[in-house]
């Protein structure tokens, strides 16, 4: 027989299959008329008569003795012909919503613009275990819409980690769509039959968890659903190798919709997404794993706060349950906004454990939760270097950069192993990575998981708490330090700084007293004028008696000079006396503390700025010799030499200030803009202008104080210099009060006395209330 005798013989069996659900003679003859294209006796027909039966592109081309790329090109011809017969859009046709098209055009029998409404809808969903669905508005929309006939998607995936509502907000777009079918109208798109299909062998209530007994795990099992919710038993009662196409052939008859659940434990996955693959082009197919699958992805997180606390109080209501907000917030925050671990975490409540018992459970690793949630998941990937990354990343208590999970988890020699492991943990839904950020985040919950699980591999924890510390250190040794020559990496310490306090916590708890010293040191200055740590006396105390108890007097004068500025700065009685005693004390130390002339220069400038607190400005100006005597005596290179050197001036510019010097004063703060600007000392070219503003106050120079003060804020605000920042908001208040807006002058003078209050800065905030009192 002849390829083209058997493929007029196949034409008519397709033909027979399709004639009594369209009309087939109306639809050749208006598109040879419309396109002037012969298709009765062409090739062309039997491509669309294959298309029509529901058949695969496989079958189509084995049928036809025709290979792939041939029926690709005669399928493409046929969607652009159909475009000219319906006046589609260019290149809007596509397999997957050809049948739309067509019944919308009135080309198959049986289907009008308006079908009945209230039609029956076979289906087979199960009872939803809400009243109200809550949130995902932006996932419900994006599934509804890829649910749309006019959509080009033919199997939809929705995943995340276990309890996040994957089945929940499938079936509930199921129930929008079955509505819309049965009454005809509705936002939802319609179809002629709902299938649903779940693997899943566990369910988490209230009283722990479940083992499913039923579930459909494999492909027959899946065959055997279909047949029972279509009600058509000749699926199952084919031969097993004929159910597929007998499957095939009944779908392609109408709109489907057809759910897999938790396709992560069906037992045959392959045949399965090969079959789901091969449906009629007519049938929608919707997938929730916990396994990230490549075919059109929604991806679900844990709710947002508003979403997830108005879901508390429904299921409190529902519950007949009691809470308030502190506690539904504490709920919210111990659940990580994760549904069914607030849905179980109440239905705890209900039954009568007391809150607190339950959140404490919650966020145990061999609790009901964690466990039906990770264990299964994780258990697979045990060994292997995506579970020493999760274990590693549950160390960082804020998201971090993939350089530091790989250095934590040792295996930076091994970057391959890296990328795989961690594209692992986001195919599992265990970690996502933010795409702004760059940076692997991981959910409450998830994290509390594989902090257990790291306690279970104390070899490994050690080292990669070993690891964790070092990568922080040599962090901060890059881009901490001073300002004056780290001020532009500072932003890169604020990314990290819940990490490095972290780093700090662990180190204190562990006695690690060495580390916390030498990464202190680093950051002090980020935490003193940009951070803000209001704990940062207590860290410097802690190191006070670290060092003293282990007679590390180098390192003790270094903490007293870190110390001593702020409690300068602080400028209360107590603080003051406390600031001299202490700097009498390390001054008297210097010689067995063999320290280095530039912290003795340090040592002696902060007793000046402690004399000039006290305004005993003769004394002052000695310490200031002093501490120009020790720079000299250094004998820097020329960038450090400008560093040490350019506090001498500055204090001595200060002391002219507060003398009334005015003149004088000037000419002293721009010499010390022009040694700043030589070393690019920002900070002080910034604190420079304040003063250089205040002297124009002063003189009334209301333009020039203008443009100081107005350039000066703009540089104070962007660097987050909180002390700066209050200190311009101060000038600036003076200016408005002198030459601009009282009521201008009343609001910045009231933000620059809250942060010199928030700050510590006793004395300026005095200073700045006797500001707003005054007439």
């Amino acid at each position: 027989m002849s390829g083209q005798s058997e493929s007029g013989n196949l034409s008519k069996t397709w033909y027979r299959k399709v004639l009594k659900e369209w009309e087939i003679d109306r639809l050749l003859t208006d598109l040879e008329a419309r396109t002037q294209q012969r298709y009765r006796q062409n090739t062309k027909k039997d491509l669309l008569l294959g298309l029509l039966c529901g058949y695969s592109l496989k079958k189509i081309g084995k049928d036809l003795h025709k290979d792939n790329a041939s029926v690709r090109t005669g399928l493409s011809n046929i969607y652009r012909d159909i475009e000219t017969l319906t006046g589609e859009s260019d290149k809007r046709v596509k397999a997957s919503n050809l049948v739309y098209i067509l019944e919308k055009h009135g080309y198959r029998r049986g289907v009008t613009a308006s079908p009945t409404p209230n039609r029956s809808i076979p289906h087979n969903l199960p009872a939803p275990t809400y009243t109200e669905f809550i949130g995902r508005e932006a996932d419900m929309k994006t599934l509804l819409e890829r649910l749309s006939p006019e959509h080009g998607a033919h199997m939809i995936t929705v995943h995340g980690i276990g309890g996040v509502g994957k089945t929940a907000l499938v079936l509930a777009a199921a129930y929008l769509c079955l509505k819309s079918s049965c009454e005809n109208h509705g936002v939802a798109p319609r179809f002629d039959a709902i299938i649903f299909t779940s693997a899943k062998q566990q369910e988490l209530v209230p009283d722990g968890i479940l083992q499913r007994q039923q579930g459909q795990r494999n492909l027959r099992e899946i065959f055997r659903e279909i047949a029972n919710a279509l009600g058509d038993p000749t699926i199952i009662q084919s031969p097993p190798n004929d159910q597929f196409e007998r499957v095939r052939q009944i779908l392609s008859r109408q709109r489907s919709l057809m759910i897999v659940d938790n396709m992560e434990t069906i037992e045959d996955r392959n045949q399965v997404i090969e079959f789901l693959y091969n449906l009629p082009i007519c049938v929608k197919v919707v997938i929730t794993t916990r396994e990230r699958i490549a075919l059109l992805p929604i991806s679900l997180r844990n709710l947002p706060l508003d979403d997830g606390l108005q879901l508390i109080q429904q299921q409190a209501g529902e519950k007949g349950i009691t809470i308030n907000d502190e506690e539904s917030k504490l709920l919210y925050d111990r659940t990580g906004g994760i549904p069914l671990a607030i849905v179980y975490a109440l239905g705890q409540v209900s039954s009568g454990y007391p809150l607190n018992s339950v959140l404490e459970r919650l966020t145990s690793a061999t609790g009901d939760v964690a466990r039906f949630c990770f264990e299964q998941t994780v258990q697979g990937i045990k060994g292997q270097p995506p579970h020493k990354l999760l274990m590693s990343l549950a160390i960082f208590p804020d998201s971090p950069i993939l350089a530091a999970v790989a250095e934590v988890a040792g295996l930076t020699a091994s970057p391959d192993s890296v990328n795989v492991g961690l594209a692992r943990l986001q195919q599992l839904s265990l970690v996502n990575l933010n795409p702004e950020t760059k940076r692997y985040e991981m959910l409450s919950l998830t994290r509390e998981y594989a902090l257990a699980e790291l306690a279970g591999y104390p070899d490994f924890e050690r080292e990669a708490r070993r690891r964790w510390v070092t990568w922080y250190l040599d962090f901060a040794r890059s881009y901490a330090g001073e300002d004056w020559e780290k001020w532009i990496h500072y932003n890169k310490i604020e990314q990290e700084e819940g990490n490095l306090r972290a780093v700090l916590y662990w180190c204190k708890d562990q006695d690690h007293y060495a580390q916390v010293r030498d990464l202190w040191l680093l950051l002090n200055h980020y935490a003193n004028l940009y951070a803000y740590w209001d704990d940062r006396l207590d860290w410097l105390q802690w190191l006070v008696e670290q060092t003293e108890r282990r007679g590390e007097w180098s390192s003790l004068v270094k903490i007293i000079i870190r110390k001593t500025w702020l409690l300068i700065r602080e400028c209360s009685d107590r603080s003051l006396k406390q600031a001299d005693e202490m700097l009498r004390r390390a001054w008297v130390l210097r010689d067995c503390a063999d320290l280095d002339l530039c912290v003795q220069a340090d040592l002696a400038e902060n007793i000046a700025r402690l004399r000039i607190r006290q305004k005993n400005y003769t004394d002052a100006r000695k310490w200031l010799d002093i501490e120009q005597s020790l720079v000299i005596e250094a004998n820097l290179e020329e960038q450090k030499h400008i560093r040490h050197y350019i506090p001498v001036h500055y204090h001595r510019a200060v002391i002219l200030y507060r003398e009334g010097n005015y003149s004088e004063a000037k000419t002293l703060f721009q010499e010390v803009m022009q040694s700043a600007e030589k070393i690019h000392w920002h900070r002080v070219i910034n604190s420079a202008q304040n003063w250089l503003a205040d002297i124009a106050i002063e003189q009334s120079d209301r333009d020039r104080a203008q443009q100081l003060l107005i350039k000066g804020l703009t540089v104070a605000q962007r660097s987050k210099n909180k002390r700066r920042l209050a200190r311009y908001q101060r000038s600036l208040a003076r200016w408005e009060r002198m030459w601009g807006s009282t009521a201008e002058a009343y609001k910045l003078a009231n933000k620059a006395m809250d942060s010199f209050k928030h700050l510590g800065m006793t004395q300026d905030a005095e200073e700045m209330q006797f500001l707003l009192n005054s007439p």
